[in-house]
């Protein structure tokens, strides 16, 4: 909705990170090579095959409608799409895949959510520094007309596996401790940040996206909605087969679906930071914020409407936790320090920080209904209620 001209399809992403993932490790393989580690650049060249093959097959079990509908999956299949990811590579993608010196087992542990016996391996694919990451930032900024200046060729240059070679399961994707590295980091990680903030939550495209996960929801237990999410069926699911099954469902869905038409796009009436200045948020709160936001916003959502006396998902509470940087090493070998952290040579990604939002979307239907004073206070009351033995 806000960028209505970003038209590009997962395929071109899927191959976008198998091409980076080839790149970096055949590039880190001749970067270990010169350094006399010869095991580990043996390792990536063993690998670059299942690496290229992961970074295809990464984002094979990603819901229609991408993230928007990461929660309903885990709600009707009980597993998140990295997950499903290794049923479908397991049990859908041909055994003579192996021909080409790939191994099933090996991608999916390159995909994760577990790790691969080596992590160096698997940050390739999903760590700090990926070639998903990598791929999607610039993909997505070129589509939706943000031009950045990135030179990612220059910015693999700095990749390095940190460790040594005879402790492999120690090993890391990291870079070099130049000032080169550091600034051209810096930069990725603001552009990583900013696209967050700017499209991936840009709010009417995020309003749309939580009406759909709620449509979704209102009819997660109908036999013909689990079944669309059964893998033999949902492997052949996109976005236009499953919204046309929800517009057969009722209207309380269909005016949940924005997309099909914007004058029900719901209003945001509430943004206020989850933080202790603002809020008396118990331990099992936090816990939740922390762990399962998702879960977390949605019996917000429910509650908020039963308290306000509205309409189930009349009122939806949506948490956006904003982006902060895992931990990224420099190599700093032969110094005496077996690791540095980045951000202590980085005041920029020092101040990099994670907050978590909390905001009220409203149905157009309620907007003059509600007593919004009485709203903040109730969602107040929520955010603050003691819950079991906490």
């Amino acid at each position: 909705m806000d960028f209505p001209g970003a038209i590009h399809t997962r395929h071109s992403h899927a191959l976008g990170t198998m091409h980076l993932a080839g790149r970096m490790s055949e590039m880190l393989s001749k970067k270990m090579l010169n350094k006399g580690k010869h095991v580990l650049a043996k390792n990536l060249d063993d690998n670059r095959n299942n690496i290229m093959a992961a970074g295809f097959l990464h984002d094979i079990a990603q819901p229609p409608f991408s993230h928007a509908a990461d929660f309903v999956l885990k709600k009707i299949v009980g597993k998140s799409h990295e997950e499903l990811c290794g049923d479908i590579i397991a049990s859908k993608i041909p055994s003579d895949i192996e021909n080409w010196g790939i191994t099933k087992s090996s991608v999916i542990q390159l995909i994760g959510p577990r790790t691969h016996s080596y992590p160096f391996l698997s940050h390739i694919i999903n760590g700090p520094l990926d070639s998903d990451k990598l791929d999607y930032l610039l993909r997505d900024a070129y589509h939706v007309g943000l031009k950045y200046s990135f030179d990612l060729d220059n910015f693999l240059r700095w990749y390095v596996v940190l460790g040594e070679e005879e402790n492999l399961e120690h090993c890391v994707l990291g870079l070099d401790l130049t000032k080169q590295a550091i600034v051209t980091a810096e930069l990725f990680l603001v552009i990583w940040k900013s696209m967050y903030e700017l499209v991936y939550f840009a709010e009417q495209s995020r309003i749309a996206e939580k009406m759909l996960e709620k449509a979704f929801l209102m009819c997660k237990d109908d036999p013909v909605i689990k079944e669309m999410f059964d893998i033999d069926n949902y492997v052949k699911g996109n976005d236009e087969s499953m919204l046309s099954q929800l517009k057969k469902m009722g209207n309380g869905v269909v005016q949940l679906l924005a997309a099909e038409n914007p004058k029900l796009l719901y209003s945001k009436k509430l943004e206020v930071e989850l933080t202790k200045k603002n809020f008396r948020m118990t331990t099992r709160f936090l816990a939740e914020l922390e762990n399962q936001p998702d879960e977390l916003s949605e019996q917000l959502s429910l509650r908020l409407a039963e308290g306000l006396r509205q309409e189930k998902y009349s009122l939806i509470c949506d948490i956006i936790k904003s982006k902060a940087p895992k931990k990224i090493y420099l190599d700093n070998s032969g110094t005496g320090e077996s690791e540095i952290e980045l951000s202590t040579k980085s005041d920029i990604v020092g101040e990099l920080k994670a907050k978590n939002l909390l905001k009220i979307y409203v149905a157009p239907t309620i907007l003059k209904k509600i007593d919004y004073t009485h709203m903040s206070a109730t969602v107040k009351k929520l955010v603050e209620e003691e819950k079991g033995d906490d």
